[in-house]
Protein backbone atom coordinates (compact mmCIF):
# COMPACT_ATOMS: atom_id res chain seq x y z
CA UNK A 1 0.00 0.00 0.00
CA UNK A 2 1.29 3.46 -0.89
CA UNK A 3 1.26 6.51 1.36
CA UNK A 4 0.40 10.01 0.16
CA UNK A 5 0.25 13.28 2.05
CA UNK A 6 -2.33 15.99 1.41
CA UNK A 7 -2.88 19.41 2.92
CA UNK A 8 -6.41 20.40 3.86
CA UNK A 9 -7.96 23.26 5.79
CA UNK A 10 -8.88 23.06 9.46
CA UNK A 11 -12.55 23.21 8.47
CA UNK A 12 -12.12 20.27 6.09
CA UNK A 13 -10.40 18.29 8.85
CA UNK A 14 -13.32 18.94 11.18
CA UNK A 15 -15.81 17.78 8.53
CA UNK A 16 -13.80 14.62 7.87
CA UNK A 17 -13.63 13.87 11.59
CA UNK A 18 -17.39 14.37 11.91
CA UNK A 19 -18.08 12.07 8.96
CA UNK A 20 -15.70 9.45 10.35
CA UNK A 21 -17.58 9.46 13.65
CA UNK A 22 -21.00 9.44 12.02
CA UNK A 23 -20.22 6.53 9.70
CA UNK A 24 -17.88 4.57 11.96
CA UNK A 25 -14.57 4.82 10.12
CA UNK A 26 -11.58 3.70 12.17
CA UNK A 27 -9.28 6.41 10.81
CA UNK A 28 -8.86 9.04 8.11
CA UNK A 29 -7.06 6.66 5.77
CA UNK A 30 -10.01 4.28 5.77
CA UNK A 31 -12.37 7.21 5.21
CA UNK A 32 -10.42 8.37 2.14
CA UNK A 33 -10.06 4.82 0.77
CA UNK A 34 -13.83 4.39 1.07
CA UNK A 35 -14.43 7.73 -0.64
CA UNK A 36 -12.12 6.73 -3.49
CA UNK A 37 -13.90 3.39 -3.87
CA UNK A 38 -17.19 5.27 -4.32
CA UNK A 39 -15.64 7.54 -6.97
CA UNK A 40 -14.12 4.58 -8.77
CA UNK A 41 -17.50 2.84 -8.88
CA UNK A 42 -19.42 6.01 -9.78
CA UNK A 43 -17.11 8.44 -11.63
CA UNK A 44 -20.15 10.36 -12.83
CA UNK A 45 -20.37 11.84 -9.32
CA UNK A 46 -17.38 14.02 -10.16
CA UNK A 47 -19.07 15.31 -13.32
CA UNK A 48 -22.31 15.98 -11.41
CA UNK A 49 -20.48 18.16 -8.89
CA UNK A 50 -17.86 19.79 -11.10
CA UNK A 51 -19.27 23.27 -10.50
CA UNK A 52 -18.34 22.82 -6.82
CA UNK A 53 -14.82 21.58 -7.45
CA UNK A 54 -12.04 23.97 -6.52
CA UNK A 55 -9.63 23.03 -9.29
CA UNK A 56 -10.83 23.56 -12.83
CA UNK A 57 -8.79 24.07 -15.94
CA UNK A 58 -7.65 27.66 -16.23
CA UNK A 59 -9.73 29.77 -18.63
CA UNK A 60 -6.61 30.48 -20.65
CA UNK A 61 -3.79 28.39 -22.04
CA UNK A 62 -1.43 31.35 -21.91
CA UNK A 63 1.29 30.82 -19.31
CA UNK A 64 2.13 34.53 -19.49
CA UNK A 65 -1.47 35.49 -18.66
CA UNK A 66 -1.65 33.07 -15.72
CA UNK A 67 1.64 34.32 -14.32
CA UNK A 68 0.59 37.96 -14.79
CA UNK A 69 -2.67 37.32 -12.91
CA UNK A 70 -0.83 35.70 -10.01
CA UNK A 71 1.60 38.61 -9.84
CA UNK A 72 -1.18 41.19 -10.05
CA UNK A 73 -3.03 39.89 -6.99
CA UNK A 74 0.02 40.55 -4.80
CA UNK A 75 -0.47 37.55 -2.52
CA UNK A 76 2.46 35.38 -3.61
CA UNK A 77 6.16 35.52 -2.81
CA UNK A 78 8.83 35.99 -5.46
CA UNK A 79 10.04 32.46 -4.79
CA UNK A 80 6.55 31.04 -5.39
CA UNK A 81 6.12 33.04 -8.58
CA UNK A 82 9.50 31.89 -9.87
CA UNK A 83 8.58 28.27 -9.14
CA UNK A 84 5.18 28.76 -10.79
CA UNK A 85 6.85 30.18 -13.88
CA UNK A 86 9.13 27.12 -14.12
CA UNK A 87 6.15 24.81 -13.68
CA UNK A 88 4.15 26.59 -16.36
CA UNK A 89 7.08 26.32 -18.77
CA UNK A 90 7.29 22.57 -18.09
CA UNK A 91 3.54 22.04 -18.53
CA UNK A 92 2.22 20.68 -21.79
CA UNK A 93 -1.11 22.45 -21.13
CA UNK A 94 0.17 26.01 -21.41
CA UNK A 95 1.57 27.69 -24.51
Amino acid sequence: MDTINISITTRQTKVINQLMTRYGYANRSEFFRSLLRVLIRRPELIKETEDNLVFKSPPTRSAAKVLADFRKCGKYSKAFLKDLERGLKDSSYFK
